[in-house]
């Protein structure tokens, strides 16, 4: 076995010896201060040119640099701060420039609703114009936006480049955590140079020989002296704890940090957020949908939408109502047991559009010329109409205005069964539209694949939540409405 390792593969990673490069500092972290002393800088100039500009247009009159200066100074010092806490300067994430924009972005806002909090409370409001603050919080979103991106473009290219000298390691592992590791793989996109790989023989739960480790790590050694290696780092199964601390041990007269990489295992798991949890730590492997502040801010445009809905809705209800009540005996709202958040029942309103009122253990799902469905009924699930009492399930907070739609107790025991997914629908509330119905996910369906997209495009949903798309789910509900397909 050769004594160095897999030497194809430290072909592959090995560089040559007399290749030149910029004595610089050896990491990418070198950047992260230069752009925290950046973000104050532009933070400061933004301030006093907002400044300027808001006096010469809006007071007609120019203002004196220092009256900005010092609010500048404030705003860029607590920027700086939360970045740092956020992690907006961690070196690695300086390569994420959609990752950095959304940070810095939440960042920003919580800059200004810091400051706001405070003059509120020292009741100095006078002492800012509002249309300056304005004007500086929307440019200050948008330059902090580019920089991002600029940034990260330039790290990139300043590690492709190789303008800075990249951290030099070494890979001491099995064979098949090297080769199958695919993040090792990628380490040279994060300012890391693999100038040589060690392979280690291993038998079944520890080292088959000791004194041919013994011997690898004497050399490995000798080779971090002479070369000046910056850092080792093994590549184990976890599994083997005993023989990475043999390895460890052996390593432990270089003055260089030693580091232990996740195995193809473990990986998934270390990508999960760590917390304290009472005297241990724990990995959070699921979390809530949406967090309180999500939460929050969903219900709270559910409820201001929904009372505005019904107030202007309200001289259609009565009409509605009336209809119904003329043309066929019986209650013009419609009760019926669906399933709601985390599965619990709850009574949908809708306006009757059938003669019959099923709301038992097997369900007939509404067809084509059903003839169940009365002639106003017709027209009212056309338009989906009959839909719109549901506000009050969304005033009540049974429901969402946007979410999976819920179906029958007798659909939802059907369909658990038939597909494995279907119950994770209900980690959120349901809604009266959603993503799957403004896709055309909706009506009858007759064959289970019908079923299982609606199923993947309410999960999709669940997983991409933000505001802006239960806004625009909202708006195309409008568009889709006009579209019969499907529905009868």
């Amino acid at each position: 076995m050769d004594p160095v390792g897999d030497r194809k593969a430290a072909a592959r990673l090995e560089r040559p010896h007399g290749q030149h490069e910029f004595g610089v500092p050896s990491s990418l972290s070198v950047i992260s201060p230069l752009v925290a002393a950046l973000d104050l800088v532009w933070i400061v100039i933004l301030s006093v040119a907002t400044g300027i500009i808001y006096d010469a247009t809006a007071v007609a009159g120019y203002s004196s640099a220092e009256n900005n200066l010092g609010s500048g100074m404030a705003v860029g010092i607590l920027y700086s701060a939360i970045a740092h806490v956020s992690k907006l300067y961690q070196a690695s994430n300086l390569l994420r420039g959609r990752w950095q924009v959304g940070r810095s972005a939440l960042t920003w806002l919580a800059v200004f609703a810091s400051l706001a909090a405070l003059v509120f409370l020292l009741k100095s409001g006078s002492t800012f114009s509002r249309g300056w603050v304005l004007l500086f919080f929307a440019s200050g979103l948008v330059v902090s936006s580019v920089l991002r991106v600029i940034v990260a473009e330039l790290c990139s290219y300043i590690i492709r480049s190789k303008l800075i000298r990249p951290n030099r390691i070494v890979l001491v592992g099995l064979e098949e955590e090297l080769i199958g590791n695919a993040t090792l793989s990628k380490l040279e996109l994060y300012g890391y140079s693999v100038c040589k790989i060690v392979s280690l023989p291993m038998g079944p739960g520890q080292l088959l020989d000791p004194a041919i480790l013994k011997e690898r790590m004497r050399e490995l050694v000798r080779y971090v002296r002479q070369t000046g290696v910056d850092e080792v780092v093994i590549a184990m199964p976890w599994a083997f704890l005993d023989a990475v601390g043999q390895v460890e041990s052996e390593l432990r007269v270089l003055p260089i940090p030693i580091k232990l990489v996740s195995d193809q295992r473990t990986a998934r798991l270390l990508d999960r957020p760590l917390f304290d949890f009472g005297p241990t730590k724990a990995l959070q492997l699921q979390r809530a949908p949406l967090s309180a502040m999500q939460r929050t801010m969903k219900r709270s445009m559910d409820q201001l939408l929904a009372a505005s809905g019904l107030i202007v809705l309200l001289p259609m209800f009565a009409i509605i109502s009336i209809a119904i009540r003329l043309e066929s005996p019986g209650r013009s709202l419609f009760l019926q047991q669906r399933a709601g958040f985390n599965g619990k029942p709850f009574k949908i309103y809708k306006f009757r559009t059938m003669n019959t009122r099923d709301d038992g253990p097997v369900i007939v799902q509404a067809k084509r010329n059903d003839h169940r469905i009365t002639r106003l009924g017709a027209l009212l699930r056309k338009l989906s109409i009959d839909e719109i009492p549901q506000l009050i399930n969304v005033l009540r907070g049974e429901m969402s205005l946007v979410g999976p739609r819920p179906h029958a107790l007798a659909h939802d025991s059907e369909y658990d069964q038939l597909i494995a997914t279907y119950a994770m629908r209900h980690k959120i509330k349901p809604g009266i539209t959603g993503w799957a119905q403004v896709n055309g996910l909706r009506g009858e369906t007759p064959e289970i694949g019908m079923m299982k997209k609606r199923v993947e495009s309410d999960l999709w949903y669940i997983e991409s939540w933000s505001i802006w798309l239960d806004l625009r789910i909202l708006v195309l509900t409008v568009f889709r409405v006009l579209k019969t397909d499907n529905v009868y």
